[in-house]
């Protein structure tokens, strides 16, 4: 059971030296690996425009540009646990959009096969309340059809693609998203291996968006049980996805681990907490501070479980 951490917010803002070496001397062992800002969301969605992706390349120029990222982990002695594709896959009038983001997902794919990260994180696509053709047919379609398509190349590696609970706005209201009901998870999920012929499907459990939709967490859990392979750890005050750490929101953790306990989860423990690391807000000195402080907390989560 490792500690794990996003990478996003340290090594954008410290770069790769500096931001993995200061994870690596908070004691964390493991990455959740962000590419960074892969793609231009704003030119997919307002534009209907495919932005330029690196993970459009030749998978040989991909390796050029991360070689040296995956080179600097190891050196600090991290290893990249679980990784986390772009999104959106879907966007409303521009079905270029999909097949745009599948060449990158099968790029993202062969680069955790490359990196023997196990578990790829892809979101699937929530109903769209503006776009009077989506209904939750045609959302579960879409999302059956985005994940049937990347079988075959998971076919072909150890990587397990998670699904995750998510949630969307629509002006100020906080509406369920794809996975948020954990009865839907769980058809995805068997559905999805059951069309595989192998387990090429997971979860990743995320508290912070279970919160925001006050979501009971072992309720949750134990609906999920094994099919949780990953999680997202972060905590909120339950209005906003505020990816703030453990105790600093209102989550009831002794609950999340309970459950967790409960139905046996013994995977990595992956904080989710980079607004936490607001950056720009942090003197350098309190940087290390709050990593050993999330780190800790990650001590005292996997004593709890491993009891």
């Amino acid at each position: 059971m490792e500690l794990v951490i996003q990478n996003a917010g340290m090594t954008d803002f410290w770069g790769i030296e500096d931001g993995y070496r200061l994870i690596s001397e908070a004691g964390f062992t493991g990455i959740d690996w962000n590419w960074g800002p892969i793609w231009d969301k704003e030119k997919l969605i307002k534009k209907k425009e495919i932005p330029y992706c690196i993970f459009d390349e030749p998978f040989e120029k991909v390796l050029e540009v991360y070689q040296p990222e995956l080179d600097t982990m190891r050196r600090y002695g991290l290893w990249p646990m679980q990784a986390h594709a772009p999104s959106p896959a879907y966007v409303p009038g521009f079905a270029e959009a999909t097949e745009f983001a599948l060449r990158t997902y099968r790029t993202a794919i062969k680069m955790c096969d490359y990196a023997k990260v196990r578990w790829l994180v892809i979101h699937g696509s929530s109903l769209n309340v503006e776009n009077r053709l989506d209904t939750k047919e045609t959302m579960r379609s879409r999302n059956y059809r985005l994940f049937e398509s990347l079988i075959p190349d998971l076919l072909e590696t150890d990587v397990v693609v998670c699904l995750e609970n998510l949630f969307s706005r629509y002006r100020d209201q906080i509406m369920e998203g794809t996975c948020s009901v954990a009865e839907e998870a769980v058809e995805y999920i068997d559905r999805l291996n059951e069309k595989a012929g192998k387990k090429c499907f997971a979860f990743c459990l995320d508290t912070g968006h279970l919160n925001v939709l006050g979501k009971n967490p072992k309720t949750f859990i134990h609906t999920l049980g094994s099919r949780i392979e990953i999680l997202h750890l972060h905590d909120n005050r339950g209005w906003n996805d505020d990816h703030l750490a453990p105790y600093t929101g209102s989550i009831i953790w002794k609950d999340v681990l309970d459950a967790l306990k409960e139905v046996g989860y013994n995977g990595n423990l992956s904080f989710e907490t980079f607004r936490q690391m607001e950056l720009t807000r942090l003197d350098r000195e309190v940087v290390p501070i709050w990593l050993r402080t999330i780190h800790d907390i990650g001590e005292v989560f996997r004593k709890k479980l491993e009891a």
